[in-house]
């Protein structure tokens, strides 16, 4: 379990980092994927499991590949 919650923490922490990076709120990310906001903070601070179809949707909202998201030396 461990493991997994530290992968959580850092995609949250990558996915912060390039929504920042692009001068994006939480509230204007979650409007442009169509979710809530409050579901935006929870995968910052890892908190959240992110499906597939949600990660995809951040990537392209963030002009980034999928696999972008999981570069943790940032």
């Amino acid at each position: 379990m461990q493991k997994n919650e530290n992968l959580q923490k850092r995609f949250g922490s990558k996915l912060a980092h390039l929504r920042k990076c692009k001068k994006y709120s939480q509230m204007l990310l979650a409007e442009k994927i169509d979710m809530n906001f409050g579901y935006i903070g929870q995968i910052e601070r890892g908190e959240a499991n992110v499906t597939i179809k949600t990660m995809k949707k951040l990537a392209d909202t963030l002009d980034v590949e999928v696999k972008e998201l999981f570069d943790f030396s940032f």
